[in-house]
């Protein structure tokens, strides 16, 4: 997933939100996140504020060495998702590729009660001021960036288990492994849907009280874990149906018709490259998306029937990919499970290579993953 953050000059805003984020993803051991940051201004190899580089060392951030970037249309059509300070810089976006607009979305939709703005606000630019107001905005930036990585979803399956397995092991201070039965448990919380940052900041404060005690060495499964896990996950499953106020942001209709746009285009890179036996599969799944969204429901019924669609549509293309293809894309996902596969059940290990190969199969066919609309 590629996240761009835009502001006017990138030397302050934009620049802050991004070593903000970047910082969460390496300390969680998230590679399958990418952050960069660009302006709409044009402004070219200017270091960040000097507030903002003072503000940054206070909370051991270094932008020491950040240089302003344009934002470009490539940029754009690259990003997953486009994170904007202010409402002029999605109208820019919009005025640049009117189709990115599905991706882009106001830094403050992630506003807190406590980050001094409301959702929807532009977050404030301190150029100009005094240490004072950069500190004010400081302080939004930090908020909003918090609960926007609160929201991302989870990442492919075998990073989130790796960051669980490198933290439980760092926090226990030796080189217990997980056992069989921790990686299935890992393997429900991933099917749930049970964010990554839940389980880690669940290890650290379990692992932690046992350290005060110097006990931390008796925590051997994960399982010990489990209980406090699944009551922090139903905090936020709570926590996310208030903030919507029990729906979810976008529609069922408008997220099936979504869909069918992002598939429709996948097709026609898809036929670009020559492909057109898959090119017809993802052209027939983008018609039958766009006859059904007017019957998709509520939000809830959507996610289901794309996350079914999603299966069925993978499965085709197996069948339309070239064996040897096949083959190599299997033994990628073989290979990248290897150093886990004795402590696996091989119920698991199947069941965790099938979603690794439609996961590469996805990739090999730049289809959008219908279960993250």
């Amino acid at each position: 997933m590629k996240i761009l953050f835009l502001c006017s000059g990138n030397i302050h805003r934009s620049p802050l939100a991004e070593a903000m984020l970047r910082n969460a993803i390496v300390r969680d051991g998230r590679s399958d996140i990418e952050v960069v940051s660009a302006g709409t201004l044009g402004l070219l190899s200017m270091p960040a504020a000097e507030e903002a580089t003072i503000l940054a060392r206070e909370a051991g951030i270094d932008l020491s060495e950040h240089r302003s970037r344009a934002a470009t249309p490539a940029m754009i059509d690259g990003a997953d998702l486009i994170v904007v300070m202010e409402e002029s810089h999605r109208e820019w976006v919009a005025a640049l590729d009117v189709s990115a607009v599905d991706r882009c979305r106001l830094l403050s939709e992630n506003a807190g009660p406590d980050s001094g703005i409301a959702p929807g606000d532009d977050v404030p630019d301190a150029m100009g001021d005094d240490l004072k107001s950069f500190r004010r905005s400081f302080r939004i930036i930090d908020d909003c960036v918090a609960r926007l990585y609160r929201e991302l979803p989870p990442p492919p399956e075998e990073v989130y288990t790796r960051s669980v397995e490198e933290r439980f092991r760092l926090r226990r201070g030796s080189p217990l492994t997980l056992s069989p039965a921790d990686y299935d448990l890992v393997d429900r919380w991933w099917r749930r849907g049970v964010p990554l940052w839940i389980l880690l900041e669940t290890i650290d404060l379990l692992v932690g009280r046992k350290e005060a005690t110097g006990d931390a060495g008796r925590v051997r499964r994960l399982s010990y874990c489990e209980e406090e896990v699944e009551r922090r996950f139903e905090s936020f499953e709570r926590g996310r149906v208030t903030r919507t106020g029990g729906a979810e942001p976008a529609g069922g209709e408008e997220r099936v018709r979504l869909a069918a746009r992002l598939v429709a285009q996948a097709a026609d890179r898809v036929r670009g490259r020559g492909l057109a036996d898959a090119a017809g599969i993802i052209e027939e799944a983008a018609r039958d998306l766009a006859a059904r969204a007017g019957a998709a429901g509520d939000p809830g019924a959507a996610k289901f029937f794309l996350h079914s669609f999603d299966e069925t549509l993978l499965e085709a293309l197996r069948g339309a990919t070239p064996s040897d293809d096949l083959t190599a894309i299997r033994e990628e996902a073989e290979s990248s499970l290897a150093r886990h596969r004795d402590r696996m059940t091989p119920s698991a290990f199947e069941a965790t290579v099938a979603r690794l190969v439609g996961r590469r199969l996805r990739e090999f066919y730049d289809l959008p993953d219908l279960t993250a609309l």
